[in-house]
């Protein structure tokens, strides 16, 4: 499962909550690698289901995470991105990853939902590209966080 976030109130702290982000990265392709080495899906195995359950769980409260900790604390002014250029490049960025959401949410509903897993390792696998991509929109976030906390460092 994701862990408790750190308290956010200054750019060290901001630094923190971005190894808090990378580490529950980590944890939740750990655990897709873990679901998608699964061959053949059985519904009736409650392994199987377990797995999903706890994936599908993680996978809910990153998305809560990113959407509602990290984001939100990145548009607050004490985060030091203050250059116009900065801060309109994080919306654009925020906007691209908040378009992801929704077929990770798909996602979650469908297997909340069934018992039928014959679809599963298709998903899966459609679901790893949109991860590899998210990730991809994530590390640009990331990057234009740290830039920010390097150049406030130097005032």
């Amino acid at each position: 499962m994701i862990n408790d976030p750190p308290e956010i109130t200054s750019e060290n702290n901001l630094a923190d909550l971005i190894s808090q982000w990378l580490e529950d990265r980590r944890l939740l392709l750990a655990q897709y690698g873990d679901l998608a080495n699964i061959k053949p899906f059985s519904a009736q195995n409650t392994m199987h289901r377990e797995l999903l359950r706890e994936f599908c769980q993680s996978m809910v409260d990153y998305l809560s995470r990113v959407h509602f900790e990290v984001f939100e604390k990145l548009y607050q002014p004490e985060t030091f991105i203050s250059e116009l250029t900065s801060k309109n490049r994080l919306v654009d960025l925020t906007k691209k990853v908040e378009l992801t959401t929704d077929d990770f949410l798909d996602f979650n509903d469908k297997y909340l939902a069934t018992d039928d897993l014959a679809t599963l390792s298709s998903d899966l696998s459609s679901l790893g590209e949109d991860l590899a991509k998210r990730f991809e929109i994530e590390d640009e976030v990331i990057a234009l966080a740290r830039q920010a906390i390097g150049t406030s460092s130097k005032h």
